[in-house]
């Protein structure tokens, strides 16, 4: 695990007021290993004033502390994103011996679980792709792309997250896509309703984001399914493909772990025949007499 510490020092007074002690500084180590953090070059405690701490993790290179807040991009594929955590420990002198941090969950986590209604004996279904887009036909973006977050509030703080910038032109989500195809088992069995859940590098995380609100223009979210039918018995055996979608009405809040769980249900075709009577209207042929 990597830390890093954006530090602010505030003197009682002095020369020194202000200072930045530690610039982004990449702190490494295991958490079950007391003791075992490190950093370089090592910084010492002032003989006055005290240190306000403010970390996150994981490290990224370049950033940069604007007063107590960070800015923070999220990737559009779940193995390049991060679990972005935030922590502070604040007021602190040499007589507090030993910083430490308990960190908290910045974003939102998104999982899903998929499983058929029941069993069909003569069907396969391959689950294709799940799309968390703005639309049902998943052309318009959902989420968030950026935001901004203040590494000085406690971590049982809200509203961490500054508002969004307008201008924030969004993206979307695809699960079973491009570089994750390969990533879990995609054949909802047939004779068990095995449930198909997403593996751990398959989360998404997200900046927090309200899509239950009804007011005009507010953010929309659309789960989309698409998966293929492959029949096995009788003489025709065609594969079909299907897509679904479901409008999503949620509120996704900061540091907590949300689970799509999606039934997939097939309708079978059924055949009724009747005859139509024989229509005898004027259908009399009368012959009154044979010449």
């Amino acid at each position: 695990m990597v830390l890093v510490c954006l530090v602010t020092i505030t003197l009682r007074g002095g020369q020194n007021f202000g200072i930045n002690l530690f610039n982004n500084q990449k702190v490494t180590g295991d958490a079950s290993a007391e003791d075992k953090w490190t950093y370089d070059p090592v910084r010492y405690w002032p003989t006055q004033g005290h240190i306000d701490f403010l970390a996150y993790a994981p490290y990224a290179d370049g950033t940069t502390l604007n007063n107590t807040s960070i800015d923070f991009n999220v990737k559009n594929k779940a193995a390049d994103q991060k679990d972005l955590l935030w922590a502070n420990a604040t007021n602190k002198t040499k007589e507090n011996g030993t910083v430490k941090f308990q960190f908290a969950h910045a974003l939102s986590r998104l999982g899903y679980s998929v499983k058929l209604n029941a069993a069909y004996s003569e069907a396969t279904i391959t689950l294709n792709k799940i799309t968390l887009a703005g639309s049902p036909d998943g052309t318009k973006n959902a989420f968030y792309t950026k935001g901004t977050i203040d590494l000085a509030k406690p971590t049982s703080d809200a509203n961490l997250w500054a508002s969004p910038d307008p201008t924030d032109s969004k993206q979307k989500f695809e699960w079973f896509s491009g570089e994750n195809k390969q990533l879990s088992d995609k054949t909802l069995s047939s004779e068990d309703a095995k449930v198909i859940k997403n593996s751990n590098n398959e989360y998404l995380f997200v900046i927090p984001q309200d899509f239950s609100k009804t007011e005009l223009n507010s953010d929309q979210l659309y789960v989309i399914v698409e998966y293929t039918i492959q029949y096995s018995g009788g003489t025709a055996q065609p594969k079909v493909s299907y897509k679904v979608y479901k409008k999503l009405d949620k509120n996704f809040e900061q540091g907590k772990a949300y689970t799509i769980n999606l039934t997939i249900g097939l309708t079978p075709i059924e055949f009724d025949a009747a005859v139509t009577p024989w229509d005898t209207t004027n259908g009399d042929i009368n012959i009154d007499s044979w010449e």
